[in-house]
This record gives structure tokens, sequence and C-alpha cells, in this order.
């Protein structure tokens, strides 16, 4: 079995039973949920566009999580059946339209220690180093876990962004 590492956000709607929702569904298709985080909040990072024109409007808080799952699936499975649980719970893609209210958001983090980079799935997210929503959870879970890339501790990355004053700290919700 290879343990996987999902960040869960959601900004829309009821915002923790959405994560909640997603948890059942993970484990409802042979994707054993073995950690979870805290439930965090930030502010909304990203500027609403369509068509590449940036909207003028604020969007509501984060609510976000990691989880440490187990599964048999190949990380390119694995992301088939993440896709069909954002769908499955709403999650609605519109290729032209970026950072728009999302009822549920689902990323593979990591997965084992492999590197792909491939276009339709990259790992480790290629973001993950820089973002203190998906961090923050992480260090709760899984603080020693080292990114295969930048040989670094999920702490130490951590640490890295508190060095570079870096603001948006999550809260516990």
């Amino acid at each position: 079995m290879a343990v996987a590492f999902l960040g869960l956000g959601s900004n829309c709607f009821a915002r923790k039973k959405n994560l909640l929702r997603v948890i059942g569904e993970l484990n409802r298709y042979n994707i054993q949920v073995k950690k979870c985080s805290s439930i965090y909040e930030t502010p909304f990072q990203g500027v609403p566009e369509i068509l590449g024109i940036p909207l003028g409007i604020k969007l509501p808080p984060v609510a976000n999580c990691v989880v440490e799952v187990e599964t048999d699936y190949s990380p390119y499975d694995l992301l088939k059946r993440i896709l069909r649980i954002e769908k499955r719970i709403g999650r609605i893609r519109i290729h032209f339209v970026k950072n728009f209210p999302r009822k549920v958001d689902i990323d593979i983090l990591f997965y084992d220690n492999m590197i792909i980079n491939h276009k339709m799935l990259k790992i480790p997210h290629p973001q993950v180093h820089k973002r203190l929503f998906v961090l923050v959870p992480l260090a709760e879970i899984a603080p020693n876990f080292y990114h295969p890339v930048l040989n670094k501790s999920i702490r130490e990355l951590l640490t890295d962004l508190k060095k570079n004053g870096e603001k948006n700290w999550p809260r516990i919700i």
C-alpha cells in the first residue's frame, strides 16, 4: 500500500461539512484515511477571473485540512477517484474561470516519495512548500515527512516560511 497526503479545501456553503463528506467518500472509494489534521481557516488567496479578466470581488475564507491516506491505487488512478469525488460532492470545473468559490477541492500533495512531472499530474504538488494553509495542517500530522525534491522536512519548510515573514497564518475553526 502507498501512503499519500491529500489537501482538502472548501470555501462555499457548509465548508466543514463538505470536508467531512470528502473524508467519507475517500473511505468509500477504498482510499483509507489514516490521519486527519484539524480544520483550518485562511483568507482566500488569488484573484477571481473570467477569461483572464480579474474581477473585483472578495471571496469567503477557505476551510482546509490535510489527510494521510493509504491506497492501492496508482497516483493516476488516485487522481481519477479524487476527480470523481469532487464532482459527486458538487465541484464544477469551468476552464475559463479561475479562482472562484469551490464546494470542494482535493489536491494530491505527496504520494510516497514519488516525483511525477506530467501535464495532468505533478507530485509533489508544485506549490506545497509555499502554502501555509497546506503546511500548517500537514505539520500537525506529519512534521517529519521529507519533501522528496527539496530534501526538507515539513517542519523545516514551515520554519522557512516563518523566517520569511509569511502572513495569513491559518487558524483552527
